[in-house]
């Protein structure tokens, strides 16, 4: 019998630079974990580490980043042995292939290592990330349907609740998520109630 996949999701926000972190565990051991970080003028990209007994054996990324004062594209996969050494490497900037040095290798592999410990502690801390709809006072969450109570820290901006009052909106947050209340804690994105949920971002692998 094969043990089932254990899934959380949840984000972080420092200063302008946000992440959320989609993680499967099996059995307490990371499988996937696939990030989607936004540094507002500085880019954004899309990474998945993939893990085999809890070892990174694979990363790869997609996005836009600053380089040499402008935001350009890049593509990334570098594949790593059992023992932690980089055997397959192919770095795009630009649509160029360039070579990854090996201080770069290391610094991908803690990168991934880093971003799996903090995924970790913001659940173990009941940091959650969470979506919906905010529709005349009701909360409806992107994927289930459901509807929920909200509840708004008391430290969040002003215009925030208020706008919030007033008009339909999207809204992703970081919080606590209960079985009929979520607790926003942080706001990672405030939109029309035109705007599409955040969808995990999905590589070839």
């Amino acid at each position: 019998m094969i043990t089932p996949l254990t899934q959380t999701i949840t984000a972080d926000v420092k200063g302008d630079s946000t992440a959320i972190y989609w993680l499967d565990e099996r059995q307490g051991f990371p499988e996937t974990l696939t990030e989607r970080v936004m540094m507002g003028d500085y880019g954004s990209y899309a990474s998945e580490y993939r893990f085999r007994k809890g070892v990174v054996r694979e990363i790869q990324r997609d996005g836009n980043i600053l380089v040499d004062g402008k935001v350009q594209p890049i593509s990334l996969l570098i594949r790593y042995d059992s023992e932690g050494q980089a055997v397959y490497q192919q770095y795009r900037l630009n649509g160029d292939l360039l070579p990854v040095r090996g201080t770069e290798l290391v610094r991908y592999s803690r990168e991934a290592e880093q971003s799996l410990a903090m995924a970790r502690e913001l659940h173990s801390n009941g940091r959650d990330f969470f979506q919906g709809y905010w529709n005349e006072g009701q909360f409806e969450e992107c994927g289930s349907g459901k509807e929920k109570a909200l509840e708004f820290e008391s430290d969040l901006p002003g215009y925030i609740v208020q706008r919030l009052s007033q008009e339909d909106n999207f809204l992703a947050a970081a919080g606590k998520v209960g079985r009929n209340l979520n607790v926003v804690e942080e706001v990672i994105a405030l939109d029309s109630d035109s705007a599409e949920c955040f969808t995990r971002p999905s590589f070839k692998s």
